[in-house]
């Protein structure tokens, strides 16, 4: 077998065609699976804040209906105070969705010891509401902080349930923090 310099030169300019091709097709492989990965988190995100809607609308009709509730037993504990001539009235008046809401959690024994335990479990209720909404809220800034899906609606989204909790006069969300999508991202860096 005779060696040559110049055969020796193209098996090599072979190799490094190969090598390159090789390569070249990994790079395509591996940037359709960016693409693929992208557009797959993209989705997920989507199907998740259209979630987070939904969890928004059942979350602001329970906070609602609670507060109805809650200032209907209010009324009912001043009513008691002043000699509970107008409890039939208030359990009737006080109404959520065409439903006797107040009627269905107080119940017919309506007496002050009642009323107090049903105020504790009314608050209890608008409590755990409002930690649901702080809870989405959080989950959207981190979404929102990712930059991975489309601002307009993250911020739509936002806007809803910062809406919804100003609607709240629970004097927890005083003591929470808001941070910036600016500031998580300073953070991280």
């Amino acid at each position: 077998m005779k060696v040559s310099i110049e055969g020796i030169l193209v098996s090599a300019k072979k190799i490094n065609a190969d090598r390159q091709i090789g390569e070249e097709g990994l790079n395509r492989r591996r940037g359709a699976d960016v693409k693929t990965d992208s557009v797959e988190i993209e989705n997920r995100l989507g199907y998740r804040l259209d979630l987070i809607q939904r969890e928004l609308k059942d979350i602001q009709t329970s906070l609602t209906k609670n507060q109805v509730v809650r200032d209907g037993v209010d009324r009912l504990m001043s009513d008691f105070a002043d000699g509970g001539r107008n409890t039939a009235a208030i359990l009737e008046e006080a109404q959520f969705e065409g439903k006797k809401a107040l009627r269905d959690f107080v119940g017919s024994g309506v007496t002050p010891e009642v009323l107090t335990a049903k105020m504790e479990r009314i608050n209890a209720l608008i409590a755990q509401d409002v930690t649901k909404l702080t809870r989405l809220q959080v989950e959207v800034e981190n979404i929102l902080a990712s930059n991975l899906a489309s601002s307009d609606r993250v911020g739509s989204v936002m806007r809803s349930i910062e809406s919804a909790l100003e609607k709240t006069d629970a004097p927890a969300l005083y003591s929470l923090s808001r941070l910036s999508s600016d500031t998580v991202i300073r953070l991280i860096k």
